[in-house]
C-alpha cells in the first residue's frame, strides 16, 4: 500500500491553465471635469484574445487611499473590451482586473482631471471693469474661501501687475466664484487670476501647482 501511494505521488503534474493577461488604456488621459472617458483594451490567454473574461473597472481617486470597483463587463469574442462613459471628478488611477480567483490586472492608468473655468470681463464705466471667474472643481472639505489674485497687463506687454486681491465663495458644492473691479491699464489689456484653493492638489497636472505670486511678474518671452 505504501509503495502504491508513492508511485501515484510521483506521476506527471497536472496541467496548469494559462493565466489571462490584460492590457488597457484610458482615452483621453487628461480631461475637464464633467467630461467622459473610455477605458479599452484586450484580455488574452496564451497570447490570443480571450472571449468572455469577466472584468471589473476599478478607480482610485486622489488622495489615493484604495481602489473600488465602478463597472463590470465581459470581454468580446476577440478579447477586446471597452468601458464607456467613465467619469472621474478628480485626478485618479484606473485599472482593469479579472474577476474571480485570478490576480490578472492591467497596469495602473493615470488620469488627470482639470477644473472647468469660465472667465469674463465687463466694462462698468470709464476706469472700472469687472473681472470674474467661475470654476467647477472637485468637492473638497466644503471648499473654504481662498484668495484670488488678479493681474493685468496692457495688450502686447509681458509685465503683469497685481491689480486686486479678492475672496472666493462657493456658489454650490464644487462651484466657486470670484470677481474684482479694477482700473484697466489700457483699453485693450490681458489679465490673469491665480488662486490656491483647498482642492488644488486633487486636480490638474503637477506642473500647474504652486504658490501664487504676491507681486508683479513678467512672463517669459515664450509665453507671450
Amino acid at each position: 500500500m505504501a509503495i502504491a501511494l508513492m508511485t501515484a505521488a510521483a506521476g506527471a503534474p497536472a496541467a496548469v491553465s494559462p493565466e489571462a493577461r490584460i492590457s488597457a488604456s484610458a482615452t483621453p488621459a487628461e480631461l475637464t471635469i464633467g467630461a467622459r472617458l473610455v477605458v479599452g483594451g484586450v484580455a488574452t490567454i496564451g497570447g490570443r484574445g480571450a472571449a468572455g473574461v469577466a472584468l471589473a473597472l476599478q478607480s482610485e481617486a486622489y488622495p489615493f487611499r484604495g481602489f473600488s470597483t465602478v463597472a463590470h463587463l465581459a470581454s468580446a469574442q476577440d478579447g477586446s473590451f471597452s468601458f464607456r462613459g467613465v467619469t472621474v471628478e478628480r485626478n485618479s488611477r484606473l485599472r482593469v482586473v479579472e474577476e474571480g480567483a485570478s490576480a490578472a490586472s492591467s497596469r495602473d492608468l493615470r488620469v488627470v482631471v482639470d477644473p472647468a473655468v469660465a472667465i469674463n470681463a465687463r466694462r462698468l464705466r470709464p476706469g472700472a471693469t469687472r473681472l470674474s471667474v467661475r470654476i467647477r472643481h472637485a468637492v473638497e472639505g466644503g471648499s473654504p474661501s481662498s484668495s484670488a489674485l488678479w493681474f493685468t497687463a496692457a495688450r502686447g506687454t509681458r509685465l503683469f501687475r497685481l491689480a486686486a486681491i479678492t475672496p472666493t465663495r462657493e456658489l454650490a458644492p464644487g462651484v466657486s466664484y470670484a470677481s474684482a473691479v479694477i482700473d484697466p491699464p489700457a483699453r485693450r489689456f490681458a489679465y490673469r487670476v491665480c488662486l490656491n484653493p483647498a482642492w488644488e492638489r486633487a486636480m490638474g497636472p503637477p506642473a500647474a501647482h504652486g504658490p501664487c505670486p504676491e507681486h508683479d511678474f513678467k512672463l517669459p518671452a515664450h509665453e507671450r
